[in-house]
């Protein structure tokens, strides 16, 4: 595989699988020969930037190709299991998108799955990409600003973004604090997490089966101490889709990473809105930003043998970790973990 041309396949193409597919046909030595939906027409959509690509109904026809070597998994978060187990089955090396699973026995079963076929796993966790996170973690990881005290996390949107495009199926947890829960392991890698506590409000999404917003504090080991802030309740006229900030105050110093004023603004008649220059933003015709930096490193991985991109173990962790949240929440417990 490392010097060959790499056979992708796409398993959903809704929002993130069309564009892990439209990354995947940019990158030199990869080329997307399949993608499968259940909505056929989602696949035609993608022959204006992807010409010759195969367009499946059911996955488990286009895991049958002979030529090809690994899949990007972009169904709902509870449908991660089944595609997953099959394309071990078959042999493809897999990349999933966040969380790995809605629940801690399917993701030990796609780890363990994934493990017993010999293919390779990695979870799209798109934040240890985006340069001032991964930056943040070096300069904390050379011992430069001493050890961490305290992060302080936001991760907010409208709710003409994810409840609008999910219909509410998918807990703001596991879709949204998870990326945060996930980055907070990464930079707190050296302890463990030993208490939760979770609170939500639902004053406007409940009607969709989603919280309006989800407050945690988390206590690791070392005593270090984590608040974490997520909803899908902006209103739609907010200044920015994302409003995320992550400060990070150290025994030597403070970090902040602001996600929300990306540094391209643009006001019409209708609106005026921070537009996205960093996770999977529009230039020269291609997506580029972190979700492209991502998926390079994953083919990176399978071509040289490293490991670059979150593991299922990892993932697990993160998970694990998200549904203490869920859990402290509805019983407004403590819970140890």
């Amino acid at each position: 595989m490392k010097d060959r041309i790499i056979k992708v396949g796409v398993i959903g193409a809704g929002f993130m699988g069309a564009m892990h597919a439209r990354v995947y046909q940019q990158l030199y030595g990869v080329e997307v020969i399949g993608i499968a939906d259940p909505d056929v027409a989602r696949c035609e959509a993608l022959k204006q930037w992807i010409p010759a690509v195969q367009c499946f109904s059911d996955y488990q026809e286009m895991l049958a190709l002979p030529d090809l070597d690994m899949v990007s998994i972009c169904t709902k978060d509870d449908f991660h299991l089944a595609p997953a187990l099959a394309a071990a089955k078959a042999g493809k090396h897999i990349f999933l998108e966040k969380p790995i699973a809605a629940t801690l026995e399917d993701g030990r079963a796609i780890v363990d799955a994934a493990r017993d076929a010999g293919v390779r796993l990695g979870i799209g966790f798109l934040l240890r990409f985006d340069p001032r996170y991964s930056r943040a973690r070096e300069i904390i990881a050379s011992g430069e600003a001493g050890e961490i005290s305290h992060i302080a996390a936001r991760r907010n949107s409208p709710a003409i973004e994810g409840p609008a495009r999910y219909g509410g199926s998918l807990p703001l947890p596991l879709h949204v604090t998870v990326h945060d829960v996930d980055m907070v392991l990464w930079l707190l890698k050296h302890t463990r997490p030993v208490t939760v506590y979770a609170q939500t409000t639902n004053k406007r999404l409940g009607h969709l089966g989603t919280e309006d917003a989800v407050f945690a504090i988390i206590r690791f080991a070392d005593g270090a101490v984590v608040n974490l802030e997520s909803s899908w309740a902006l209103p739609a006229g907010s200044r920015t889709l994302l409003d995320a900030k992550m400060s990070i105050l150290t025994t030597g110093g403070l970090f902040e990473v602001e996600c929300g004023e990306s540094g391209l603004y643009y006001a019409s008649e209708e609106m005026n809105r921070y537009i996205d220059t960093q996770h999977w933003p529009l230039s020269q015709g291609e997506i580029k930003g972190d979700l492209r930096e991502e998926l390079m490193a994953f083919i990176s991985d399978l071509r040289s043998g490293g490991t670059s991109v979150a593991t299922g173990e990892e993932a697990g962790e993160a998970l694990r970790i998200t549904l203490a949240i869920m859990d402290s929440a509805r019983s407004g417990e403590i819970v140890h973990v």
